[in-house]
């Protein structure tokens, strides 16, 4: 099983995880990255990579997975539009078992669902 953060751009997983065990403690669960630190910090070597950098971090789909210490097993926290082929592609590479539990999360909202997004690389905004 893997912890980390993870996109999804046009339909392509881009992900930053790593294993349950090289993760950091933050209270009752394990952790791994950022999104924002991530996206900053990207250098593309995709088209999916290079459209990616071309909005803010949060303009898409996006969520995370942790390890809660208490009940050893992970949870991963999405987007409420991240649709079931994306899920699939997210367990997969994941590896999580076929029971875990999707849960989604206020804080992971795309710019449809954010009434409140703007987006830093739109030039309408100035």
């Amino acid at each position: 099983m893997r912890i980390g953060i993870f996109f999804v751009v046009d339909s392509v997983l881009i992900s930053d995880s790593l294993p349950v065990e090289q993760g950091q403690r933050y209270g009752d669960h394990i952790e791994h990255g950022g999104h924002y630190n991530y996206w900053l910090n990207l250098v593309p070597t995709t088209s999916a990579e290079t459209v990616f950098k071309s909005h803010a971090y949060d303009y898409y789909l996006r969520g995370r997975a942790v390890y809660d210490v208490k009940h050893h097993q992970v949870k991963p926290y999405v987007d409420h539009c991240i649709d079931t082929a994306a899920l699939a592609t997210i367990r997969s590479s994941l590896a999580l078992p076929g029971n875990t539990r999707i849960s989604h999360d206020e804080h992971y909202q795309c710019h449809h669902c954010n009434q409140m997004f703007m987006d830093d690389f739109d030039e309408t905004n100035e």
